[in-house]
């Protein structure tokens, strides 16, 4: 996640696509790679929350709490409040994809199976993540000993392509519908890819460097 105190240089190789755009806005990348982005920015007139927006870079919301809980307190939100919510929200997206497979099978059903088979690959891989968290890996890192995270770091990776799988498929969630069912679908299924990538980047950048 970009930052407006994170060097120029340090944004780029976060996402290539910072150097690209600030050519495009007539920005010289060499006289100002070592310096802030959001001063760059602000110098050329430029609103940092667009210019994320130009280059696709989501902005997570309420990481000012996250950065200041230690590994524990990070841990307890995640296991408390973040589990449960991904894990509900997922269920309520299975459940009305069956439903609206069934009601609008001739019209839509061979579109929405292949957007569901999916989405139950990405429910079969929170649960099984979630479970390891919890039983092994986080009771480890808070008792101090030493733990390998790229096991968890590659199912991150998978869980990411799966959700970037689903958002090809609905040309990011906006599939073309008056079905109420179709659009809700649109909504919640926006939502869990949202808060799960957050999740992902709380635990990548912020508790797996702790």
């Amino acid at each position: 996640m970009l930052k407006k105190n994170m060097i120029v240089e340090e944004a780029v190789r976060e996402n290539p696509k910072v150097m690209s755009r600030l050519v495009e806005l007539g920005v010289e990348y060499d006289f100002i790679a070592l310096e802030e982005l959001g001063a760059v920015l602000e110098s050329e007139n430029i609103d940092f929350d667009e210019f994320l927006e130009s280059i696709g870079e989501v902005q997570f919301e309420d990481m000012d709490r996250i950065y200041k809980m230690n590994a524990e307190e990070i841990v307890n939100y995640i296991v408390n409040e973040i589990h449960p919510y991904e894990l509900d929200l997922v269920e309520q997206i299975d459940e009305l994809f069956r439903k609206a497979i069934k009601k609008y099978y001739r019209e839509r059903g061979e579109q929405l199976f292949v957007i569901y088979e999916v989405l139950l690959l990405i429910k079969a891989e929170l649960v099984s993540h979630f479970a390891s968290e919890e039983e092994y890996e986080f009771k480890d890192l808070l008792a101090g000993k030493d733990v390998d995270f790229e096991n968890l770091l590659a199912e991150h990776e998978k869980t990411i392509g799966l959700f970037d799988r689903i958002k090809y498929l609905t040309r990011d969630y906006k599939m073309n519908a008056e079905e109420e069912e179709v659009l809700e679908l649109n909504k919640l299924m926006e939502t869990l890819d949202v808060d799960t990538r957050r999740h992902i980047f709380i635990e990548n950048e912020i508790l797996f460097k702790m």
